[in-house]
């Protein structure tokens, strides 16, 4: 495992080429550096360190083909909602489809590389604050929060893919060959430690950071509630989850927006609802492209977007658990006239059989995007999950109750479905049931479903109803063999 330090290796490349310049002029003139490139000047200043705190968050963004990985080969096409085939990308997605990943898998190994450059990169940040001494205290521990949201984030990333990950922290004064050492001898936390030490860091920036999010995608008290609250959802721990919970509704920031169809479009980003995303435009790689993968063949799309060969379905049989009147089931395409003239149909064929084609238009083309590059955000914490987290804890500890319904019908009502109540879901079991399958309606699309299948106990046993010969191991992926041979101190996740 290569862990990169961005100060050291920026200060020895600045460093470097002060040596080769001053080496041609020696005897000639001594001149003292007053300018933004001198390290040492430049990371005694907060404006500096802000720098290298946004390049920490452009390590941590999960975005574009980052995005596709994440949210898509690894947490959504090994669930009940969606698959992929066609493309080049036919033969990376069939693994995790078919529950047959091998454990040298390269796109497992690309998501472990990349949020540990994240950590490592919030480390830096780190000790670079704790050595400045003109900012106050707060200054300094707002920096500080910024870098320990990103760090407890990633460690989140991973711990959702992998479980319990290598804790690295970089002493102060260390070298490149330490840091190296270090990287490559560190073992596996245990989940006790694991989780102990996110909580630490949410705990720090819940205190530090500003209630209003600053800059879009940058981080915010709401921020490091949302993955305190989705830590304990997913280790079931339900009087944190409601606490959390209603810690993050009591901040009053936070709000469902009216039109669900618009929410995940560009005309919907000014919103109240989204508490953490990654912000998109349409350029080459800070783009969401998610649209070029969704589009069916032949669609009538405009002359600058993208449609490729590689195709995301949904299964028909998921679209049939929306109500005719669910707003959600619009973004859901099942029909369409080819751009030569034939009516398409992606749901059944004219026997009644799924074709499981649907096409999820969630994500809303931007009309501004160019090829496979459009500026839709890409959300992963809003304010509905905060609400049907809460609803399914208190579930869990009471069974069914007048507020959890409310929380239910909240999300409901937005978007035109029936609501819900006793007289339906009269026990516990029956309405975690339905909070499992609502979730999957409010949440498709956005890499959510495989945690929530997990933490239910389905993601193996829908696996194996699909036909494929899932194992009970593989609700963790295994530690990259790659990562293993760097680090022999590695212990695979078992069954690998």
């Amino acid at each position: 495992m290569k862990i990169f330090n961005k100060y050291i290796n920026r200060s020895i490349v600045v460093l470097s080429g002060l040596a080769v310049a001053l080496t041609g002029c020696m005897g000639f003139l001594e001149e003292e550096v007053y300018t933004q490139y001198d390290p040492d000047s430049f990371l005694q200043d907060p404006s500096g360190v802000d720098a290298l705190l946004t390049g920490a968050y452009a390590r941590s963004r999960i975005i574009s083909y980052n995005h596709r990985d994440y949210a898509f080969l690894l947490n959504e096409f090994g669930t009940d909602i969606a698959w992929e085939t066609g493309g080049g990308l036919e033969r990376v997605a069939a693994p995790f489809i078919q529950f047959s990943w091998p454990v040298n898998n390269s796109i497992l190994n690309g998501v472990w590389n990349k949020m540990y450059s994240a950590i490592s990169s919030a480390n830096t940040v780190l000790l670079v604050a704790n050595g400045l001494s003109g900012p106050s205290e707060s200054e300094l521990n707002a920096l500080r929060a910024e870098a320990r949201f990103i760090r407890a984030s990633s460690y989140y990333f991973l711990y959702n893919l992998f479980g319990p990950t290598p804790i690295i922290e970089i002493p102060a004064g260390a070298t490149p060959a330490e840091i190296e050492e270090i990287g490559q001898s560190t073992p596996r936390a245990s989940k006790e430690d694991f989780l102990k030490y996110m909580f630490d860091d949410l705990d720090f920036a819940t205190a530090n950071l500003p209630v209003q999010e600053k800059l879009i995608g940058r981080a915010s008290k709401g921020a490091a509630l949302g993955f305190k609250m989705k830590i304990y959802l997913n280790d079931k721990q339900w009087d944190n989850v409601a606490a959390t919970a209603q810690e993050i509704m009591d901040l009053g920031v936070y709000t469902l927006y009216d039109d669900y169809e618009e929410l995940f479009s560009v005309d919907g980003e000014a919103n109240k609802e989204y508490i953490f995303r990654a912000p998109c435009i349409p350029q080459d790689g800070y783009q969401n492209n998610y649209m070029a993968h969704a589009f069916p063949p032949g669609y009538p799309i405009q002359s600058s977007w993208a449609n490729y060969g590689a195709q995301y379905r949904t299964y028909s049989a998921f679209y049939k658990t929306f109500e005719e009147a669910d707003l959600r089931r619009n973004l859901l395409i099942t029909n369409y006239v080819s751009t030569t003239g034939e009516n398409i149909e992606l749901l059944e064929d004219e026997n009644g059989m799924p074709l499981d084609n649907v096409r999820s238009f969630k994500y809303w083309p931007d009309p501004d995007g160019i090829g496979e590059s459009h500026g839709n955000d890409l959300v992963f914490i809003r304010y509905a999950d905060v609400l049907l987290a809460r609803a399914e804890a208190l579930n869990e500890l009471n069974g069914p109750s007048q507020e959890v319904f409310d929380l239910i019908n909240s999300v409901r009502e937005r978007a035109n479905a029936s609501l819900v109540g006793s007289a339906e879901y009269s026990s516990a079991d029956q309405l975690r049931a339905f909070i499992l399958a609502e979730r999957a309606r409010e949440f498709y699309s956005e890499g959510m479903r495989r945690e929530d299948l997990i933490r239910h106990g389905e993601f193996v046993n829908g696996a194996i109803s699909r036909g494929w010969n899932a194992k009970p191991h593989q609700v963790l992926y295994p530690i990259p063999l790659q990562q293993i041979d760097t680090n022999p101190n590695l212990e695979q996740n078992p069954g690998y």
